[in-house]
C-alpha cells in the first residue's frame, strides 16, 4: 500500500480521506481502504522520510495534506523499476478450491455458485468503473492542478521525460486505464472458468 499511496502523491497532495476515497474507488482489488491501513502506510512513509504533510483549518476542523518528498520520488521510482512479479498475486481463498473435493457433491455446486456470483459482481463493479471514466474531462482536471502545483509539473515531466505535461499525463492515464483491463479482463477470465467447471460438474452428477 506504501508504494501505492507514493504513486498518487507523484500528482497530487492528498489528505487521508482523499487517499481512502481514492483507493476504494480504483485499488479495492490491490489493498485494503481501511483508515487504519493507510495511516499506518502514512506513519511509515513519514518516519522514512518519503513523505511531509502540512496542516490547515477547513471548516472548523485541522486537516493534514500529505505531499511526497525527493526521498519518496526515489524510492518510489526504484520500486516502479522492479520487474512486476504476477506470482506474488496468492489468494489462500485458492485452499478451498483446493480441498473442494472434500465437499459432498451438492455442497460443491453450492459452492460454486457462490463463487460464480461473486465474481459477476466483480465483472460488474469493473465495467460500471469503466463506463463511468470521463477520460478527457479527468485528464484536464490533473492537468489544470498541476498547472497550479508548478514543482509537480516539473518533476513530473522529469520523471517521465516526456516532451511536455500533456504527454505525460496522458502516459499516466494509458496504464491507469491499461490495468483496470486487467481487473477487468482477470475477473471476466476467473467467471468463464468457474461457469464451465460448474456445468461439467452438473453434467457429471447427471450421468452419476
Amino acid at each position: 500500500m506504501d508504494k501505492l499511496i507514493l504513486g498518487l502523491l507523484m500528482i497530487k497532495h492528498f489528505t487521508v480521506y482523499e487517499i481512502r476515497q481514492v483507493m476504494r474507488q480504483n485499488f479495492s482489488s490491490m489493498c485494503s481502504d481501511s483508515l487504519g491501513s493507510i495511516q499506518a502506510a502514512l506513519k511509515k512513509l513519514s518516519q522514512q522520510g518519503a513523505v511531509t504533510y502540512s496542516e490547515y483549518v477547513e471548516k472548523g476542523k485541522m486537516k493534514k495534506e500529505y505531499a511526497i518528498t525527493a526521498s519518496g520520488r526515489f524510492l518510489f521510482l526504484e520500486w516502479l523499476k522492479t520487474p512486476i512479479d504476477m506470482s506474488k498475486n496468492k489468494n489462500m481463498d485458492l485452499g478451498k478450491f483446493l480441498f473442494m473435493g472434500y465437499l459432498p457433491k451438492k455442497e460443491q455446486l453450492q459452492m460454486l455458485d457462490l463463487t460464480i456470483e461473486g465474481l459477476e459482481v466483480e465483472v460488474q463493479e469493473f465495467e460500471a468503473v469503466k463506463d463511468a471514466i470521463r477520460f478527457t474531462e479527468e485528464q484536464e482536471k490533473v492537468k489544470a492542478y498541476l498547472e497550479q502545483n508548478s514543482h509537480l509539473a516539473t518533476e513530473l515531466i522529469e520523471t517521465s521525460q516526456a516532451a511536455d505535461l500533456a504527454e505525460s499525463i496522458s502516459q499516466i492515464g494509458y496504464f491507469e486505464m491499461k490495468t483496470l483491463e486487467f481487473g477487468l479482463d482477470s475477473a471476466r477470465f476467473q467467471l468463464d472458468w468457474f461457469t464451465k467447471l460448474r456445468q461439467q460438474l452438473a453434467e457429471n452428477e447427471k450421468e452419476g
